[in-house]
C-alpha cells in the first residue's frame, strides 16, 4: 500500500476549505500550508539525516569491504536508511552492513538490506533500532530544472584522511543541476540527474538536496579511470582518478519510491515546483508573515467598509479612541504629594541595580529585559520581568512621580499592592515598587 504524502493533495484539500466570507485569510493559510514544508528543511536537518554506511565482507576481506553514505527515510525517529546497492552489495556474499552515527560501539548500529534494485543501484536498509534522526523529504524530478542550486551530502573517503577531520560530520558540497536525463524507455535503467557538486568515492548513496532541503536524487557515480601508480615504497598500486571535474550523477529520487512503497515506509514528496511565494517564504519567512498579516488587516478593513453597519462600527470605534481621556489611577497608599524641590531619582532597592541611583530629570525611564525597548535593562535571569515592564517618570509641571505598568505578564506592585495592567499612578517620594517579584525593587526619592 502506498503511504506517501503528496504535497499537491494538500493544496487541493486546502483550496476546498476556502469560504467566501474569509477568502483572504483562507488563501493566506493555504499559502503557509504549502510553503511551510519548504522552509522546514534546514541545514541542521540535512546534516543529521545523512549517515555513514559501511559494508564488511564475509571473512574480513578488506578488499571487498567498503564505506559509503546514506540518508534516513520514513517518519520521525525512523529505522530505515536509503543508499546505493553497490555500497552494501557485500551482503549478497554473506557480508554485514552497519550504520555509523559516531564514536563508540553504541553508535555502530547493525542493519540489513530489506529491499534493493541492482539495475537502479538502490537499496533500503532497516536498522536494529530507531536512529533518532530526522527523515528527509523528497521532491520529484518534475520539480527540478537545469541550473537549480543543489547540495551533495556524504562522506568522501579522501576527506577522512585530513588531520583533525570528524569522520561523522557529513561533507556538504554545493553545485547546480547541469542536465536532467529523460525518462528511460528501458524499465531496467534508472533516470539520472547530472550535477556539478563535487562527489568522490564515499559519497555514493548520499542525498542530493535541492535549495529547499528536499532530496531530489541519490548520488551514485562520477567519471573515474582505474590507473596503476607507483607508491612511495616503489611498489605498483591501483588507484582511481577523475576523468573530468564538475560532473556527477544522481539517481532521481522517483526511482526510490517503489522500494519504499513495497516496504510500507512512509515518506513525503512534493510534485509541484516551488512558486514565488514558497521561494520567498523559504528565504524570508518573517517578511512573508508580516505581509500576510497586513493583507488580513487590509482585507478586514475593506470588508467592514463595504457595509453600512461596518462603516458605523469603524466610525464609532475611532471616535471613542480619540475622545477617551488618559487613564490615571490614584494609588491607594499614595496621596497627592506636596510640591517638592530637588533632584528626582530612581533608586534600586533589590536586584541587579540595588544601590544604584538614576536621575529622572532628563526624562522617563522604561524598565525591562529588551534593550531595544527600554533604558534600564534587566538581565535574562530576571525571566519573570517582561521585555518592557514598567515606565517611571517625573512630571516637572505637577512635581510628582508617575509609574505606569506596560501590560506586563506578572504585574507591577506599588508598596506591595498590584497595579491594574496598563495603569498609570502618581507616587510620592519614598514610595517603593517591585516588578513581578520583590527581588527586583525600586524607590523614588528627591535629593
Amino acid at each position: 500500500m502506498t503511504r506517501r504524502v503528496d504535497q499537491s493533495v494538500r493544496v487541493v484539500d486546502c483550496v476546498a476549505l476556502v469560504h467566501p466570507t474569509g477568502l483572504l485569510g483562507s488563501l493566506f493559510a493555504c499559502a503557509l500550508l504549502v510553503a511551510g514544508p519548504v522552509a522546514a528543511g534546514g541545514r541542521t536537518d540535512m546534516d543529521a539525516a545523512t549517515v555513514r554506511v559501511v559494508c564488511l565482507a564475509a571473512g574480513g576481506d578488506t578488499a571487498k569491504s567498503g564505506s559509503g553514505s546514506g540518508f534516513v527515510v520514513g517518519s520521525g525517529g525512523s529505522a530505515y536508511v536509503a543508499t546505493n546497492w553497490h555500497v552494501v552489495d557485500c551482503t549478497a556474499a554473506g557480508g554485514r552492513v552497519a550504520v555509523l552515527l559516531g564514536q563508540g560501539d553504541a553508535n555502530i548500529i547493525e542493519a540489513r538490506v530489506q529491499a534493493h534494485d541492482a539495475d537502479r543501484d538502490l537499496a533500503v536498509l532497516e536498522v536494529q533500532r530507531p536512529l533518532g534522526r530526522p527523515a528527509v523529504r523528497f521532491a520529484a524530478v518534475a520539480t527540478v530544472a537545469k541550473l537549480d542550486p543543489v547540495r551533495a551530502y556524504g562522506f568522501p573517503g579522501a576527506a577522512d584522511d585530513s588531520a583533525g577531520a570528524d569522520p561523522f560530520d557529513a561533507s556538504a558540497n554545493p553545485g547546480v543541476v547541469t542536465r536532467i536525463y529523460p525518462r528511460p524507455t528501458n524499465a531496467g535503467v534508472a533516470q539520472l540527474i547530472q550535477h556539478s557538486a563535487s562527489i568522490n568515492p564515499g559519497n555514493s548513496g548520499g542525498p542530493l538536496f535541492d535549495d529547499y532541503g528536499r532530496v531530489i536524487g541519490i548520488n551514485t557515480q562520477k567519471p573515474l579511470a582505474v590507473v596503476v601508480t607507483v607508491g612511495a615504497d616503489g611498489k605498483p598500486a591501483v588507484d582511481r582518478v577523475p576523468l573530468g571535474e564538475g560532473i556527477g550523477w544522481a539517481v532521481a529520487a522517483d526511482e526510490l519510491f517503489p522500494l519504499l512503497d513495497r516496504l510500507g515506509v512512509p515518506y513525503q514528496v512534493s510534485r509541484g515546483r516551488v512558486g514565488a511565494l514558497g521561494d520567498l517564504w523559504h528565504r524570508e519567512p518573517l517578511l512573508v508573515t508580516a505581509l500576510g498579516l497586513l493583507l488580513l488587516l487590509a482585507g478586514t478593513a475593506v470588508a467592514l467598509a463595504a457595509t453600512p453597519h461596518g462603516r458605523a462600527a469603524v466610525r464609532d470605534g475611532v471616535t471613542r479612541a480619540l475622545s477617551r481621556p488618559p487613564r490615571v489611577i490614584a494609588a491607594a497608599n499614595s496621596a497627592a504629594p506636596p510640591p517638592a524641590a530637588g533632584t528626582p531619582l530612581l533608586r534600586g532597592i533589590a536586584g541587579p541595580y540595588a544601590g544604584v541611583e538614576l536621575p529622572l530629570a532628563d526624562g522617563p525611564i522604561a524598565i525591562g529585559r529588551d534593550p531595544a525597548q527600554v533604558q534600564l535593562v534587566l538581565p535574562p535571569a530576571a525571566g519573570r520581568v517582561s521585555k518592557r515592564h514598567a515606565l517611571v517618570a517625573y512630571d516637572r509641571t505637577r512635581r510628582v512621580f508617575t509609574l505606569q505598568d506596560c501590560g506586563s505578564t506578572h504585574g507591577t506592585f506599588l508598596n506591595g499592592a498590584p497595579l491594574p495592567a496598563g495603569a498609570r499612578v502618581t507616587l510620592k517620594p519614598g514610595d517603593r515598587f517591585h516588578l513581578a517579584t520583590p527581588a527586583v525593587a525600586f524607590e523614588v526619592r528627591m535629593t
